[in-house]
C-alpha cells in the first residue's frame, strides 16, 4: 500500500536521510482526475485536489509535482495540444503552496522530466514517479508508482522499477521505444494491426536496440537510410518469426509496412525529449503548510470555506500531516550526525490503535494532541469573513475553541510514534496489557 511505502520504506527504511519518500508527480494527471468528479458542491476539481494533497500530506511522502511546459508536443494521443496552461493550473499551484509542496513546470513534457528526475537526479533526484501515464518506461524512468485503488476502503499501488522489469520482462528502455511505435502511444497511433504482444516479441527479438543503436550519431540523412535497412529485418522477423518470440508468424503484417515507417521524429520525441539536463541539482525535504494560504483558498473556492468550517476541515484533513512533520522532525534531529536538538511535542498521549484497511492495514495509534491554538487562530486572521454569517462568527469561533479544540485527536502511523517515542508507546501497550488483564480476570482498575 502507499501508505506502508510511505513510512516503512520512507521513513523507517531512511535510505535518503530524509525520512520521507520523495515521489515526483505528473499534475496533469491529478488536473485530468479532478475534472471527472462531479458533484452538487462548489468547485469539485479543487475539492477533489484538495482531498488527494490532504491525504499525501498525512503521510511522510517528500512530493514534487511536474506541470507540462511551453515546448511540449503540439501532438499527443491524437490530439491537437494548444500550448495553453490548464484551467486548473494557477488555482492547484497556489493548493501546493499552501501545504508546503514543491512543484516546478518542465520546459517540456513533464512525464520526460520526471523520468529523468529518477534516473539522473535533475533537477531533483526523487525515489519514484507517481504518474497514470503509459510512456514513463519509454522516457527512461527508473521506477514508477501506478494507484490501484484510491477511495475511503483502500490507498494501495504497485512500484514498477526498471530493473525489476529488465529482470522478468527482459525489457528495457530501447525495448519500450519499439513497443510504442509498434502498438502506439503518446505520439502516433502505432502500425496498424500490430498488437502489444506481437510488438513486446518483435522488441524480444532485439530489434528495438538494433533501432536505437543504428541511429545514435548519424545525421538525417544517414537515419532515413539506416531506416530502410532495418525495416527489411523487422518485415523479415514478422514473415519468418525467425527469433521464435512471436506469437506466430505475421506475413500480412509485414507486407501492410509503410514505406515512411517509422516516423523518425515521433523516435526522436521520445528519445531527445525536451529536459532540463543542464538545471542545477536541488534536494526535497519536508516542508511546513501555510495555513493562512489554505484557509484563505478555502474561503475562496469551497463550500465549508466559512471560520467554522475551516476550523473542521483543517484538524480533521491536517493535523495527521502537522504529526507526521513533527514525527520527521524529531526523528532528522535524533539521527547520526543531527545537532540533536527537539522542538516540543504535540503529542500529549495515546487513545486508540487500530489497523485500517483505508491506510493499507497499517498499524495506527490514536493520538490527544497539545496544540497551541495560534496555529488555526493565526490562519483565521487571513480570511476576509466572505462566507461568515452577518455579524461574524467570533462566538462560534470561541465556542468551537473551548469545546471543540481540547477534544481534537488524530491517527497516526504507529512505526513513526514508537521512532520518536518509544516510552509512550511503550506506556500505552503496557496499560492496554493490563486492562485485557483485568477484563478478563473480572478485576477493577484502581487509578
Amino acid at each position: 500500500s502507499l501508505p506502508s511505502l510511505a513510512v516503512h520504506t520512507g521513513f523507517m527504511g531512511n535510505a535518503t536521510g530524509l525520512r520521507g519518500y520523495r515521489v515526483g508527480i505528473d499534475a496533469s494527471g491529478w488536473m485530468y482526475r479532478a475534472c471527472m468528479r462531479h458533484g452538487i458542491t462548489e468547485s469539485p476539481e479543487l475539492v477533489a485536489l484538495f482531498s488527494r494533497c490532504s491525504r499525501l500530506f498525512r503521510l511522510p511522502f517528500i512530493p514534487i509535482f511536474v506541470f507540462d511546459g511551453p515546448e511540449r508536443p503540439s501532438m499527443k494521443r491524437g490530439k491537437v495540444i494548444n500550448g495553453n496552461a490548464h484551467w486548473l493550473e494557477a488555482s492547484f499551484q497556489q493548493m501546493l503552496d499552501g501545504f508546503g509542496f514543491d512543484w516546478i513546470t518542465a520546459p517540456g513534457e513533464a512525464e520526460a522530466t520526471l523520468s529523468v528526475m529518477t534516473n539522473m537526479g535533475i533537477p531533483v533526484r526523487v525515489d519514484a514517479i507517481l504518474t497514470d501515464d503509459s510512456d514513463s518506461f519509454v522516457f527512461g524512468a527508473a521506477a514508477v508508482l501506478r494507484i490501484r485503488s484510491e477511495d475511503n476502503e483502500k490507498y494501495e499501488a504497485s512500484l514498477y522499477s526498471a530493473h525489476d522489469v529488465l529482470e522478468v520482462l527482459g525489457l528495457n528502455r530501447e525495448d519500450f521505444v519499439l513497443i510504442a511505435i509498434l502498438a502506439g502511444g503518446d505520439y502516433s497511433d502505432g502500425l496498424a494491426k500490430c498488437g502489444i504482444k506481437i510488438a513486446i516479441g518483435l522488441a524480444r527479438a532485439g530489434l528495438g536496440r538494433q533501432l536505437i543503436a543504428g541511429l545514435s550519431g548519424k545525421s538525417p540523412t544517414e537515419s532515413r537510410l539506416f531506416l530502410e535497412s532495418w525495416c527489411d529485418c523487422l518485415r523479415s522477423e514478422l514473415r519468418t518469426n525467425a527469433s521464435n518470440h512471436l506469437p506466430h508468424q505475421c506475413k500480412q503484417l509485414a507486407l501492410a509496412i509503410p514505406l515512411d515507417f517509422p516516423d523518425l521524429a515521433v523516435i526522436n520525441l521520445y528519445l531527445h525529449p525536451v529536459i532540463s539536463e543542464h538545471a542545477a541539482p536541488t534536494e526535497l525535504g519536508f516542508q511546513s503548510p501555510r495555513l493562512g494560504v489554505l484557509a484563505s483558498f478555502a474561503e475562496e473556492h469551497f463550500q465549508w470555506g466559512d471560520s467554522i468550517g475551516i476550523l473542521g476541515h483543517f484538524t480533521e484533513q491536517l493535523f495527521g500531516g502537522l504529526v507526521v512533520r513533527e514525527l520527521t522532525c524529531s526523528a532528522l534531529a535524533s539521527d547520526p550526525g543531527a545537532n540533536g536538538l527537539n522542538s516540543p511535542s504535540i503529542i500529549k498521549s495515546i487513545v486508540g490503535s487500530r489497523n485500517h484497511k483505508s491506510m493499507g492495514h497499517l498499524s495506527e495509534l490514536r493520538l490527544m494532541l497539545c496544540l497551541d491554538p495560534i496555529i488555526l487562530t493565526s490562519a483565521l486572521h487571513s480570511l476576509i469573513g466572505s462566507r461568515d454569517p452577518e455579524g461574524g462568527a467570533q462566538t462560534a469561533v470561541t465556542a468551537w475553541f473551548s469545546t471543540a479544540f481540547p477534544k481534537i485527536r488524530v491517527w497516526a502511523p504507529k512505526a513513526m510514534v514508537e521512532q520518536v517515542h518509544p516510552e509512550m508507546v511503550l506506556d500505552y501497550l503496557c496499560g492496554q496489557g493490563m486492562l485485557v488483564y483485568c477484563i478478563l480476570y473480572r478485576h477493577n482498575l484502581v487509578f
